[in-house]
């Protein structure tokens, strides 16, 4: 039943590539995929292996919403702090939470900008793994990565900055932004990266749109918790 699924997930991951990019996208990102060993500058830098794109039939999952997911593909860390800087209050006191954190990439980027904690969930254990050595081989504190459905994650109630790099379509997005309303965060924040699902935080009825870092590759937007 297992490598059925895989075979599925794999058949719809590359009907939806030919979908929203043509064959020109597929061959793209198919050249991508086989030059994905290659180390960029931030693992370079720091030693680390968060690096390439990885699409997600390559893991197994057994989660139903796999079905939903979208590759891992790691954020650029430059843009991510552009947005962080835009934010209001102090990060020691605030949880930065990234939903389908795959490698863990953010979580390092998040801790050194000093949030007080730094939560990733993800639900490939193969990426979890990658992950919790990329924080160990670093000797970060204050960050943690949970392997779970990002449906069945409960927010905490502290200040937080919940990121999203793209990780899943809307049926997903209706679910975790209905969880994330129930946090008591007082200061809550959404940044968003290439926001295919920007109408249902739109939509939601406590999140309102705060900006967005300029200069950005991926088209970057941020919410906030609407101001009472």
């Amino acid at each position: 039943m297992g490598d059925y699924t895989d075979i599925l997930l794999l058949y719809k991951k590359m009907l939806e590539r030919l979908s929203e990019d043509g064959i020109r996208g597929v061959y793209y990102t198919a050249a991508k995929y086989f030059t994905r060993g290659t180390k960029d500058a931030f693992d370079l830098r720091f030693g680390t292996d968060t690096g390439g794109i990885l699409p997600l039939w390559r893991f197994r999952t057994f989660s139903p919403n796999a079905v939903f997911g979208r590759r891992y593909e790691a954020t650029d860390c430059e843009e991510l702090e552009r947005a962080i800087a835009l934010l209001d209050g102090d990060l020691s006191t605030s949880t930065f939470v990234d939903l389908g954190c795959g490698k863990g990439r953010t979580l390092i980027v998040a801790s050194r900008m000093g949030f007080g904690k730094a939560v990733g969930v993800e639900f490939a254990p193969e990426l979890v793994e990658t992950a919790r050595k990329n924080v160990a081989w670093l000797g970060l504190r204050g960050v943690s990565i949970v392997l779970s459905d990002v449906t069945d994650f409960h927010f905490p109630n502290s200040d937080l900055v919940v990121y999203l790099f793209d990780p899943f379509s809307e049926e997903v997005m209706r679910k975790v932004i209905t969880n994330l309303q129930a946090s008591a965060a007082r200061r809550l924040y959404v940044i968003y990266n290439s926001p295919k699902c920007a109408d249902v935080l739109d939509s939601s009825g406590f999140l309102e749109r705060f900006g967005a870092p300029l200069a950005t590759r991926w088209t970057m937007q941020i919410w906030r918790k609407a101001l009472s």
